[in-house]
């Protein structure tokens, strides 16, 4: 009886979508003028009613390994941080815009900041995600600029950042919550509802 051997199954690899290498051209290493954010912004809303979030996030992924390739820098994930809706696509692309490659103290403040008035100014579409990364950081530098940021969230994003805060515990962000707390309790009017949610956080 012959007998015949059966090929190995391949793995399929994904087709690659054309806004990652849009994406890779905002932090290209390559000389000349810088590519426009608020362009590549634009595209990427464009593509995401279309995509889901698996896709989405698989575009940040091709963003993470372009990075630790040298093809782009950490600039990119601005890209997603700012552009995408869903909280764990956002806090992952802002903690790898702040913190997540070897970089000098210098530029990682230059990162902080720059992430800090996405919030400030209101540029991210998921503000409490960008908080949430900027406050795992856990640096007692940071909570100092977060700080004047939180009475400007919402509830949505105050649940955002308590739910990371929680998923994420640290001495710095317990502290930080903590003191969160006093400044709601010392408001002359209480937001009852953020109060809720920071004393909940804190209770766990």
């Amino acid at each position: 009886m012959t007998t015949y051997a059966t090929a190995p199954r391949l793995a399929v690899e994904p087709v690659p979508h054309p806004i990652e290498s849009v994406i890779t051209g905002l932090g290209h290493r390559s000389r000349g003028a810088p590519a426009d954010l608020t362009s590549i912004l634009v595209r990427y809303w464009q593509e995401m009613p279309q995509a889901a979030i698996d896709e989405r996030a698989r575009w940040l992924d091709a963003t993470r390994a372009r990075v630790r390739a040298g093809e782009t820098t950490t600039r990119a994930f601005a890209v997603h941080a700012l552009g995408d809706v869903d909280e764990h696509i956002v806090f992952a692309a802002a903690l790898e815009y702040v913190g997540a490659h070897p970089i000098s103290i210098e530029r990682r403040q230059a990162a902080v900041d720059a992430a800090a008035d996405w919030i400030r100014r209101g540029l991210a579409l998921n503000r409490g995600a960008v908080f949430a990364a900027l406050l795992s950081l856990g640096a007692a530098s940071v909570s100092g600029t977060l700080g004047g940021l939180r009475l400007i969230l919402t509830h949505v994003e105050i649940e955002v950042v308590c739910r990371y805060a929680v998923a994420r515990p640290s001495r710095a962000t317990r502290m930080f919550l903590a003191e969160w707390l006093e400044l709601l309790d010392a408001c002359d009017e209480p937001d009852l509802a953020a109060r809720a949610l920071v004393a909940a956080a804190l209770a766990i």
